[in-house]
């Protein structure tokens, strides 16, 4: 599975540049930016509601990322002579993993990194790897994600606390296209592989390294996102038409698939404790929304009041949802809210 150094950085942003007008209704939201800055994009949310990701610093031309804590207050942080630093998860004590662009006279080199709670930024990088993608840390401080090598083909890695990281490949005859993209806290991961270079599969990788491989029925490609601690696993896969469907993957192994009523395609993003999972949809227009699906089935859809798109990317146990939402003149904005409880979506699943 190759991955552009480019899209690495913002295949969390094209989906949301060329939407359409959504539907409102009464609901608690908070919406936000960065001081200074454009484009502020919320990639994760901690227990207690702090907000991680990356913003454009008008002033300074860069990339950067962001802390937001419970009361609105944010601090701004890169790592030491990048243009760009983008964070892709936290754990409960505030610690943020990402990656970030540096230098080199090799060549175009971007290594991934631990920020810790006192600001320290600490590099990980691999001798045989262009580029690190951290993408999750738990509260024990083990760090998932994948590099990818000169031929560039992904890899799966796990790094633990004590700093070694131990590289994997989730196919069959290990061919090179593994992407992890969540862990939960008892260092369970999960992510995609590619075993022919054309589809892609789902995995699910136990702390001591067995991995176990999966699809939805009638799949072309399989794309877990996340896992909760009771080893739920939510994600979208394709069907032969090329439209994205929601899955829910009990720990039994049985797959539960979903859809919106009315949406042509759905995409989860989280799983909590609770069994609840946070998304977005598209409709017939191609716009796209936000839902929060219940244990028991029933659907909760939102949408950032006057917005012309509505996209969750992360949500914590205490339901908190928070994402990206486009304006009218097409700016991206931060927003955090719990999805209302008095309403109710009626689709049976």
């Amino acid at each position: 599975m190759k991955r552009s150094p480019i899209l690495a950085l913002f295949s969390r942003v094209i989906v949301l540049l060329a939407l359409t007008t959504g539907f409102t209704f009464a609901q608690e939201i908070t919406t936000f930016d960065v001081p200074d800055g454009i484009a502020t994009t919320p990639t994760a949310i901690t227990p207690s509601g702090q907000i991680v990701g990356y913003y454009g610093d008008t002033k300074a031309g860069t990339v950067r990322g962001f802390l937001r804590n419970r009361d609105g207050t944010v601090t701004t942080f890169a790592a030491p002579g990048s243009t760009y630093t983008a964070p892709t998860g936290v754990n409960p004590w505030g610690q943020i993993v990402g990656y970030y662009d540096q230098s080199s006279t090799s060549g175009f080199l971007q290594p991934g990194f631990v920020r810790n709670p006192d600001g320290t930024i600490i590099t990980i990088s691999l001798s045989e790897a262009t580029n690190v993608y951290p993408e999750g840390i738990n509260a024990k401080g083990e760090i998932i994600g994948h590099w990818v090598d000169l031929a560039q083909f992904s890899h799966g890695f796990v790094r633990n606390r004590r700093g070694t990281i131990t590289s994997f490949d989730a196919g069959s005859g290990g061919f090179p296209g593994t992407i992890d993209l969540a862990i939960n806290p008892f260092g369970q991961s999960v992510g995609s592989y590619d075993d022919s270079g054309t589809e892609a599969h789902g995995f699910l990788r136990q702390a001591d390294g067995a991995i176990e491989s999966f699809d939805a029925q009638d799949a072309t490609n399989t794309s877990p996102v996340a896992i909760n601690a009771r080893g739920q696993i939510v994600g979208s896969y394709t069907d032969a038409n090329d439209m994205r469907h929601g899955f829910l993957r009990r720990v039994d192994g049985t797959i539960e698939v979903f859809d919106l009523l009315n949406a042509t395609n759905t995409w989860p993003v989280a799983i909590n404790e609770r069994r609840q999972i946070a998304g977005y949809y598209a409709d017939a227009s191609s716009a796209l929304h936000g839902f929060l699906r219940e244990a028991d089935g029933h659907v909760k859809r939102f949408d950032v009041p006057n917005s012309t798109s509505t996209v969750p990317t992360a949500m914590n146990e205490r339901s908190e949802i928070t994402g990206v939402f486009t304006d009218s003149d097409g700016k991206q904005h931060g927003f955090v809210t719990r999805a209302p409880r008095s309403y109710r979506d009626q689709q049976d699943f």
